[in-house]
């Protein structure tokens, strides 16, 4: 490994990842209502009672959840054939059945090519464990905490983006697929170009690597003090969350909710929704925690941004459009944007030194794993009444306040010093 020369390449694969969330993001806003749509389709049920059928629920949770299961599976398999294999041919792999998922999508006129598509493209967005095991193999020790900031940071501005670019693709090409689909294929084709050309591999021939271990190191995480509580917020936090997300463009075309819109303004103004809380919480990541940082221990933050999550979950389905709704994602976004940083952190301090390289993957799991179960879970209770996903949200976070103010200890570092 030359330091010098891991510059280039850091960026390369920063903008392989940021392409990567730019074209999955771009399908968020239309994925909900389309899928509810062919679901109708297929099972032969009317339009009108598609919103409260429960056999509806069932099937675009299934889709939903569909993309996360793909990527829980395919995360290991990828993370072990390119320890064995190298880094660059799995990215490429990966980028090429991008492609292919997206062209699907473009011509997904039923309930079963869709579901392939997202299955597909699951399978895909698990090569994420591959670009920071890229990003590990091209720093140096001292400056891998820095590359892998970086790489999220990459991550957060094309998930940001994403759903926005989305919106205003479906609001422009009348609410077809082809637009989305065509566009994420044409992002997938440049990244695989860009890396086929100019990303080279990071592995060096008979270097020696820590060799993924999924087992391994989610056994090593649950046996170790401290670590399996942390984990337990992360799931919890991120389920939290995927109840809303799998639910929110929904709620906005849902005849039975606060907004009534239709399913393109749905997804057109929902984008810029979802985009005021990535901003918002990108904002507090980059310019308030770290001064809050200097004041204050992560245990201290992570219960505040807790705290705020409540209500602004909670809110969602009774906040009128645009002034109320838009209070309650600013206190979504600041609450996230306290609350993730500081857990990450936590988890990486409390994680054993052999665990180190490996509890990224056990959080990416895990992450995924409340994917895939938020649409499932959330998906039904929102054909019941769709204000439910967001009230069992808050409720969900509320037990997770408890725990870090009675469970939940201020590491050693972050206490002050005994004054005299």
């Amino acid at each position: 490994m030359v330091p010098e020369k891991a510059s280039p390449r850091l960026i390369g694969i920063l903008l392989t990842v940021f392409l990567d969330l730019l074209g999955f993001g771009m399908f968020i806003p239309d994925l909900q209502i389309r899928g509810e749509q062919l679901a109708a389709k297929a099972l032969g049920i009317s339009a009108e009672k598609a919103s409260t059928d429960q056999s509806i629920g069932f099937y675009v949770g299934l889709l939903l959840a569909g993309y996360s299961l793909a990527q829980l599976l395919g995360a290991p398999i990828l993370g072990q054939l390119s320890d064995r294999k190298g880094r660059r041919p799995v990215l490429l792999i990966t980028s090429a059945l991008s492609v292919l998922a997206y062209v699907l999508y473009a011509h997904a006129d039923n309930y079963w090519i869709s579901f392939g598509s997202r299955v597909l493209t699951g399978l895909a967005a698990a090569n994420l464990g591959v670009a920071f095991a890229y990003v590990a193999d091209i720093t140096l020790p001292k400056d891998r905490a820095r590359g892998i900031g970086m790489v999220g940071a990459a991550l957060g501005v094309g998930f940001i983006l994403g759903p926005v670019f989305g919106g205003q693709l479906v609001k422009f090409s009348g609410d077809r697929p082809e637009a989305l689909g065509y566009v994420g294929a044409f992002l997938a084709l440049v990244n695989f170009g860009y890396i086929f050309f100019f990303l080279p591999e990071s592995l060096v021939p008979g270097a020696e690597i820590r060799k993924s271990n999924f087992w391994t190191d989610l056994k090593i995480s649950f046996a170790s003090p401290g670590l399996p509580l942390l984990l337990g917020i992360f799931f919890v936090f991120n389920l939290a969350f995927a109840m809303l997300q799998t639910t929110f463009f929904r709620l906005l075309a849902d005849p039975r909710s606060i907004f009534h819109f239709s399913a393109v303004d749905a997804k057109e103004r929902g984008s810029w929704v979802l985009g005021v809380v990535g901003l918002t919480g990108a904002l507090v990541q980059g310019v308030l925690l770290p001064k809050l940082q200097a004041k204050a221990s992560e245990v201290s933050l992570l219960r505040i941004g807790l705290i705020l999550l409540i209500p602004s979950l909670a809110l969602v389905p009774y906040a009128r459009w645009w002034d109320a709704l838009l209070v309650v994602v600013v206190f979504q976004g600041l609450g996230s944007g306290l609350a993730q940083p500081s857990l990450n952190s936590l988890v990486s301090r409390t994680a054993p030194k052999e665990l180190q390289g490996g509890v990224f993957g056990v959080t990416q799991a895990l992450g995924a794993l409340a994917r895939f179960v938020g649409p499932i879970v959330a998906t039904p209770l929102f054909q019941l009444a769709p204000a439910w996903p967001y009230l069992l949200g808050g409720a969900l976070v509320l037990p997770l306040v408890f725990a870090t103010f009675v469970y939940l200890r201020i590491p050693k570092a972050d206490q002050p010093e005994p004054t005299g």
